[in-house]
């Protein structure tokens, strides 16, 4: 693809943030149930907490996705990708500071096989200091023309891993930073 269209083909292929819908004010966060929608994700798992920046720091805009609501959740989009094309996903991955245990995992899945697994320390860290921390990770794609991409919770409780700013991009698989 040529700049404009690896442009075009970025920015539509998923919402960065989690800015919508938006959280009514003065709550600090709402809860999403399996089935409910967050822009174009869909909640998956028990439940997932959609957390304005009233509450904690966001990593770009003005709300973040704990992924375990009241238990352990999930978020999903399906978006369109090219047959035979690897694409890199990055993200912002931080973790609720109020409740134990101080270390959040999750996973990342493509078509419910797990690409890589992810956790954060929480510990030392607060509201206006979450520490949100670059992930990335790369998938092919072989005769697909879409992938459902998850991010899910692997943490007991409701306090989990918070993700934010998540952008896919195509790229050559040589090109393609390796991730680690």
């Amino acid at each position: 693809m040529d700049d404009a269209a690896t442009e075009k083909f970025t920015t539509g292929l998923l919402s960065g943030g989690f800015e919508t819908p938006a959280v009514p004010p003065p709550t600090p966060f709402t809860v999403h149930t399996a089935g409910q929608t967050l822009g174009p994700w869909t909640v998956g798992g028990d439940s997932v907490d959609l957390v304005s920046d009233r509450f904690w720091d966001a990593a770009g805009g003005h709300q973040s996705v704990d992924l375990s609501g009241n238990a352990p959740g999930s978020v999903s989009q399906t978006v369109p990708t090219l047959p035979l094309t690897s694409y890199i996903v990055r993200f912002k991955l931080a973790g609720n500071v109020a409740q134990p245990p101080a270390v959040k995992k999750g996973e990342f899945r493509v078509n419910g096989a797990v690409v890589r697994t992810f956790s954060f320390d929480s510990a030392g860290r607060g509201f206006r200091d979450m520490g949100y921390v670059q992930q990335t990770a790369v998938f092919t794609t072989l005769l697909h023309t879409s992938a459902t991409l998850t991010f899910a919770s692997t943490t007991p409780g409701y306090a989990g891993p918070v993700i934010d700013d998540v952008v896919v991009q195509s790229c050559l698989l040589v090109l393609c930073p390796p991730t680690g």
